[in-house]
């Protein structure tokens, strides 16, 4: 009878002890599952940001760590434009940019060797058009005869094409002045020209620096301005993988800022200097969404024989825009959103 009884208990130990070996296995699997990431470190890649609500989603990503989740380590560098981001791009500083469509088209005249990857904003409402009153400007007939600043080949020289024409004025009733973005403020204040066609945030500053005698112009919704990530063909082409992980990191960003817009005006408030009043007033005139849409390739081509019939270029032909698109990181990730067929 004892010998029966220790063999009970011996079996009870037994089992119990196997049974808290197995739970502290079992757990110790778990935490390891748990914390096992991408193995090595993070991807390094430095992207070329223009300033300005269009760039919202990006710096999203980042500081929501949606990058870091997806195993890149991603340095975001500043420009004054995305035209600006363009040329750090091309002259090695940054992998990737964040541009609007118009310096796409100007520089695909002279070079072929860039793609664009997706487009992640649109905006009807971004370019601005300022005067000063004490030059006499109220509405938009009494831009006739004055001097217009606006940076050439962006999306603010194209607008002011949009805009002049929608209300009659003609080239020759204006004089238009290459001026870069971020020096129109200064030279709207100095009186140096007596309005301008510009995006945020430095429409924001121009009428901050002259709060008394700046009107801006009614708006108009005839040009559809896009901001597209795009890189180094040789890149995209040597690196698909990297390409999705920054495509979905921004599909959640985006996804983040639809349902959490008051905390994605508090991380930009944080990245710009803009106030935050001004901020939530001019929030919803911006779109964030993923596409690679046809209707920018028909843009384009508008606004390439745009640039050729006004002699920005010495190109008497539109590109082949199906050429300076790469579809294969937006349709692995967002397939639907995908409408340009090469």
């Amino acid at each position: 009878m004892m010998r029966i009884k220790h063999k009970i208990v011996s079996g009870t130990i037994f089992g119990i002890t196997f049974f808290l070996a197995f739970a502290v296995f079992f757990i110790s699997c778990q935490k390891t599952e748990k914390s096992a990431g991408p193995s090595g470190p993070n991807e390094k890649v430095t992207i070329g940001v223009g300033s300005g609500m269009l760039s919202v989603p990006i710096f999203i990503a980042n500081e929501k760590r949606y990058f870091s989740d997806e195993g890149l380590d991603v340095t975001i560098k500043p420009h004054p434009s995305g035209k600006k981001a363009m040329e750090g791009m091309f002259a090695g500083e940054v992998k990737l940019s964040t541009v609007t469509d118009i310096p796409i088209v100007f520089n695909s005249f002279i070079r072929n060797d860039f793609v664009v990857i997706a487009t992640f904003a649109y905006s009807y409402n971004n370019c601005k058009v300022l005067g000063r009153k004490d030059k006499g400007i109220k509405s938009p007939e009494d831009l006739k005869g004055k001097k217009i600043g606006t940076p050439f080949s962006t999306a603010a020289h194209f607008f002011s094409h949009v805009y002049l024409s929608e209300y009659g004025i003609t080239k020759s009733d204006v004089k238009i002045i290459d001026i870069p973005a971020q020096d129109l403020p200064e030279a709207l204040q100095s009186g140096k020209i007596d309005a301008i066609v510009i995006f945020e945030p430095y429409a924001y500053q121009a009428d901050k620096a002259l709060p008394d005698n700046v009107v801006r112009l009614p708006e108009s919704r005839l040009y559809r301005e896009t901001f597209n990530l795009i890189a180094m063909k040789q890149f995209a082409n040597e690196h698909p993988e990297l390409l999705k992980k920054i495509v979905r990191s921004l599909d959640k960003a985006i996804e983040f800022i639809k349902s959490n817009k008051k905390e994605s005006i508090a991380v930009i408030i944080n990245k710009t200097n803009m106030e935050e009043f001004f901020l939530v007033s001019i929030w919803d005139d911006f779109v964030y969404q993923l596409s690679l849409d046809r209707s920018l390739l028909i843009s384009m081509e508008d606004e390439a024989r745009w640039a050729i019939k006004n002699r920005f270029t010495d190109k008497t032909k539109v590109p082949n825009y199906l050429g300076y698109f790469y579809p294969d990181a937006m349709k692995a990730v967002k397939p639907k959103a995908v409408t340009i067929i090469k």
